[in-house]
Parts: structure tokens; sequence; C-alpha cells
């Protein structure tokens, strides 16, 4: 099993904008996971969208693999909104775990 898709999702409720991560895999099964900074996520997404660039072909179920492998790039600048970022990545990957493992 293997990441191919990740997505930023939004959605209008008209009092606030909800922001989904979505991650897809080769085998079809999908993991979500929402986030938010607040006041909408634009800047949290900006953060996220090069982060999860690099987790394509990588297999989900190593969520910890994945995590320290995140923290490494982002070693010069932890906390804050890299915290922020990879805890959305990491919480669509639990979900995907869980719904690989049934």
């Amino acid at each position: 099993m293997k990441i191919n898709q990740i997505e930023d999702l939004h959605c209008d409720a008209g009092w606030r904008v909800f922001s989904f991560l979505k991650i897809v895999t080769d085998e079809g099964l999908i993991g979500y996971s929402e986030y938010n900074e607040s006041y909408g996520s634009k800047g949290l997404t900006g953060v996220i969208r090069p982060l999860a660039d690099s987790l394509i072909g990588m297999d989900p179920r190593a969520v910890e693999r994945i995590s320290a492998t995140l923290y490494g790039q982002t070693r010069q600048a932890p906390g804050g909104m890299i915290s922020q970022a990879i805890a959305a990545i990491e919480n669509a990957l639990v979900d995907l775990k869980a719904k690989a493992l049934g």
C-alpha cells in the first residue's frame, strides 16, 4: 500500500471555514483529518502542502516512520504551525491505518 494522492479540502459554513486533509492510497483507502488555526487555515494549509507532497509513494501504515521523517525535515523550525501541520498529517494517517486494519 502506497500513498498516491494528498488533498486539502475546505468547506465554508458561513461562520467558519472547515479544513480537512485527505490521504488516498493506491488501494483506494482514504484517511481524513480536520485541522484549523481558528480563523480559517490558509497559513496551515501552506505548511501542510509541501510536507504532504514528500509522502507520495510511502506506506501510510508506517505512521511513526513518517512522523520522524517530517520532524527531521522541519528540525530547524520545531513547534507552532509545523507541529499542527504534522499532527494533521498524522491524524489522517492513523485514520487510514485503522481502516486498513478493519
